[in-house]
């Protein structure tokens, strides 16, 4: 009976509990119990395991990183784009996990209100959004994770939510500081800096949060570069922050930074702090390497001596690119040019895995080279860098451009040092011809042995370790004037290995790899194309250069060959002379190019040009007697050339900017009176202006204008032989192709019909565009809008703001640049208006894409043309016909900008 009773009490029980936990379940009621329930079960059954899910993947970061400590560490691992994906099956399950816990157990209920006075902390309570304590903590951590899986948008979703509907939770501290981060880690770099002004500026933050703010704060320095304001806050977070391992990796990049601002021997000291700290092997053994470099005083020997045992430690070979960068940094404090050379080189021969260091060492030689004048080595060495550099580094864009300068250059120095030999080898007899070329072959095969042997040497030190090498030696020797081509095997073998490691196995052609070359370009591309396409190889040409027919192949043999190649040789050094001083600011060079190409080749196309210059360099030089020799030389010469007139006037440019717009300003009226049908009116212009002829490229267009009017008021007959003389007297022009269209109309349409269109709109583009855009969506890729011509003529615009930049004075600079650096090309430029606020210097036309970025690239850097105004008040692109037309309707500049970048820019 007793037991029949205790059954009961416990069926009770069970009914009891049962009851409560289907009561306490509901979200819908908001007591204690269901408080307590729902607290419960949050932390122990989910915020938990999903804690631990993210612990888990941030130990994985740890686990699976890289450091590079050639480079400025970063002060988070995760922040590295790398850690992703090596956590994100982890921070998965954290978000799904902390979603599952807001999802069920979120209690947004307002509990049943007591009645009577109710306290202040009463108050409080019954205002709270959230009545579960742990939901601060999963919006966090599902926050936290978002982060780690760098997806920042939706971070920083989370930790705005936070902020919005916890402001009084203590966790609003971490959620501002992981804000500062997100921000900062996507470049947002205002919205960081406010946000961490907020936090610093808040006296309720506890002391526990000091390091994890000393952090984003640094790391909000260190991101933008700016070292000076990052030290102290990296201080801060070294003293502060709890754990060795974090400890000892702030203190070595705050050693980094304070090598970075000069700070040397306080560098020092703190990579021999780092040592001191039982650091893991590498990062200890790059303290000891960075001490090294910036050892002071007398102890460059004994350094080098420790520096010297480091390489023949086994555990050391994966890091020789750096011991041996180390003793070259040593030699070149010491002025060991030399030998600091010499240890670079090896550096870069060791470097197996290593790109980084191989980038930086071989910036260094570059560096060494290019102010050494030794261009075609600082280019060799400059073009590897940028092979190994990762495009986020600080200076890229600035190595970017010194490598495309001293490429430019080395292609034309290549050019004369090929023609120069080939020349010399057509100018043999056959017997000497073969014995050198043979002597050649015998060279290339003995170097490619050497190759292979040290190949093989490096392959088996380096088994050990992960290689990811990008081959072949780097020692080019340098084609100079005497210097035989073919003959340095070691320059054959390096160009051919570097050839084939950047562009593959291309067809061996003339031009495969044309660079800018200023004015020249702009004369050849188009007499290029068609002569390609009319002596295209109908047959496949050799390429093994261990076959005495390959050297055979190229050589000038008659006097048509030979024409050619001394045309290639012309181009060249008018173009390395115009790079040396454009480019190189190298006077010296540049007047030796451009005595040279006169000496050799007295009667050569550009002789106008490279007096003019060869006076301008002897101006900066100060050498007075050789300035007048070639002011002489132009107005002897070439009375009627433009710069004859301006050494013969100084006002010369003035005066013919003045007439330009005369010129303009008289189009205009004529324009306006043929449109209001005043035909009488054109004629009397078109007569002044032929009279006075005051702008040779606006012929077309004003006799253009006269014949349009014989279409309005003569017969079909005389308007169709107008159109047909206009046709044979402007060729190539884009009035001339009008005229073309309207003469095929004839064969459509009858003359009354071409009357209405020809008295309703002009078939030629009149200077402004301003019209009403089209509208298009936002999200339309440019892609979808605007077509990629390369081929295809283009304009040059500069669009301006009209309030800050005088239109006028900007236009005389560009026509001044054109006319002493394209004096050969008539490049047309013109205003124009963009709408209210904007408007336009148009510069037209290039044969294709290539030549107007060249253009882009020479005026870019002309301080007479843009050192008067500000950056923020202009843009400059360039763009094909059919774009530009699509641009005219669109008015949507931005869009167009991104497809230039993209497609222009980038490529």
């Amino acid at each position: 009976m007793q037991v029949l009773k205790n059954n009961k009490i416990k069926l009770y029980s069970l009914f009891v509990i049962a009851l409560i936990a289907f009561t306490a379940c509901s979200t819908e009621k908001n007591t204690s119990l269901s408080r307590f329930y729902h607290n419960t079960t949050t932390y122990y059954n989910i915020y938990f395991n999903a804690n631990e899910a993210y612990k888990k993947g941030m130990k994985q970061a740890e686990a699976s990183n890289t450091d590079n400590y050639v480079a400025i560490l970063p002060m988070f691992v995760i922040s590295k784009p790398e850690a992703s994906s090596s956590v994100s099956g982890d921070m998965d399950k954290a978000i799904k996990k902390s979603s599952k816990a807001i999802k069920y157990h979120s209690i947004t209920a307002k509990p049943k209100m007591k009645t009577g006075r109710m306290s202040a902390k009463e108050r409080d309570f019954y205002a709270k959004n959230e009545y579960n304590k742990w939901m601060d903590d999963c919006y966090l951590l599902m926050g936290k994770a978002h982060f780690a899986k760098h997806d920042f948008l939706q971070a920083r979703v989370n930790f705005e939510y936070i902020l919005r509907q916890f402001p009084k939770e203590k966790l609003t501290h971490d959620a501002k500081i992981m804000l500062a981060r997100t921000h900062a880690e996507t470049g947002n770099y205002k919205a960081a800096k406010d946000m961490l002004d907020l936090i610093e500026a808040d006296k309720t933050m506890p002391k526990k949060y000091g390091s994890q703010f000393a952090e984003a704060y640094a790391d909000f320095y260190i991101k933008q570069d700016q070292f000076e304001d990052a030290i102290p806050k990296l201080r801060r977070a070294a003293k502060e922050v709890k754990g060795k391992k974090n400890k000892l990796r702030y203190k070595y990049i705050l050693a980094q930074l304070l090598e970075e601002v000069g700070q040397e021997k306080a560098a020092s000291d703190m990579y021999s702090e780092v040592t001191k700290r039982n650091p893991n092997y590498e990062m200890e053994f790059n303290a000891r390497i960075n001490m090294a470099r910036l050892y002071s005083g007398s102890g460059g020997k004994e350094v080098r001596k420790k520096l010297r045992r480091m390489t023949r430690d086994d555990k050391n070979i994966e890091y020789l690119d750096q011991v041996y960068y180390a003793i070259a940094e040593i030699d070149h404090k010491d002025g060991k040019t030399k030998d600091a050379i010499k240890n670079y080189k090896l550096s870069s021969e060791k470097s197996m895995s290593n790109s980084y260091q191989k980038a930086i060492t071989c910036e260094k030689l570059g560096i060494i080279y290019y102010a050494e004048k030794d261009y075609i080595n600082a280019q060799a060495y400059y073009d590897t860098c940028l092979a190994n550099l990762p495009y986020d580094y600080r200076t890229y864009k600035d190595i970017q451009e010194i490598s495309r300068n001293l490429t430019d250059l080395v292609d034309e120095l290549n050019v004369v040092s090929l023609e120069d030999s080939l020349q010399k080898l057509a100018n043999m007899n056959e017997a000497d011809r073969n014995k050198l070329i043979d002597k050649i072959i015998a060279d290339l095969i003995e170097e490619e042995r050497r190759e292979q042997e040290l190949m093989a040497e490096q392959q088996m030190s380096s088994m050990l370790f992960d290689q990811r090498r990008d081959g072949g030696h780097m020692n080019p020797a340098a084609p100079s004037g005497g210097k035989w081509y073919f003959y340095n095997p070691a320059q054959l073998s390096f160009g051919r290995n570097e050839f084939t490691k950047k562009w593959g196995n291309r067809k061996n052609e003339d031009h495969w790899r044309r660079k800018n070359k200023a004015v020249v370009d702009f004369i050849a591309d188009s007499e290029d194309a068609d002569s390609l396409d009319a002596n295209a190889e109908t047959s496949r040409r050799l390429t093994d250069p261990k076959n005495r027919d390959y050297y055979m192949q190229d050589l000038p043999l008659n006097d048509s060959l030979m024409k050619l190649s001394n045309e290639r040789i012309v181009e060249a050094l008018f173009n390395s002379g115009r790079i040396y001083k454009e480019q190189f600011e190298d006077l010296e060079q540049a007047a030796y190019s451009f005595s040279t190409l006169n000496t050799r080749f007295p009667d050569n196309i550009y002789l106008l040009l490279s007096y003019y210059n060869l006076y301008l360099i002897s101006k900066d030089l100060n050498r007075t007697s050789d300035m007048e020799t070639y002011k002489n030389l132009v107005i002897t010469k070439f009375p009627d050339s433009h710069y004859a007139n301006l050494l013969r006037n100084p006002n010369y440019i003035a005066e013919l900017e003045a007439q330009r717009n005369a010129s303009i300003q008289l189009y205009n009226k004529t324009y306006d009176a043929y449109i209001l049908g005043q035909c009488n009116q054109v004629n009397q212009n078109v007569n002044q202006y032929l009279e006075g002829r005051l702008e040779a490229d606006l012929t077309p267009k004003f006799k253009f204008l006269s014949v349009l009017c014989e279409g309005k008021t003569g017969s079909e007959n005389s308007f169709m032989k107008r159109l047909l003389q206009f046709v044979n007297e402007f060729p190539n022009t884009e009035e001339e192709q009008a005229a073309e269209d309207i003469l095929a109309y004839f064969g459509s349409s009858d003359i009354e019909e071409l009357r209405r269109e020809l008295a309703s709109r002009p078939d030629v583009e009149i200077i402004d565009i301003g019209q009403t855009g089209t509208d298009i969506d936002s999200i339309t890729p440019p892609a979808e809008i605007f077509t990629l011509e390369d081929t295809d003529a283009h304009y040059y615009i500069i669009l301006v703001n009209a309030d800050k930049i005088d239109l006028n004075r900007l236009s005389f600079e560009v026509r001044n640049f054109n006319i002493f650096t394209f004096s050969i090309k008539n490049f047309m430029v013109m205003n124009s208006v963009y709408d209210s606020n904007y408007q336009m210097v148009i510069v037209r036309s290039f044969d294709n894409k290539r030549q107007s970025l060249n253009y882009m690239r020479m005026i870019s850097t002309n301080p007479d043309v843009f050192g008067r105004i500000e950056s923020t008040d202009y843009k400059q692109f360039t763009i094909s016909e059919e774009n530009y037309q699509t641009l005219k309707k669109l008015k949507n500049v931005n869009k167009y900008l991104e497809f230039f970048e993209e497609n222009y820019q980038n490529n």
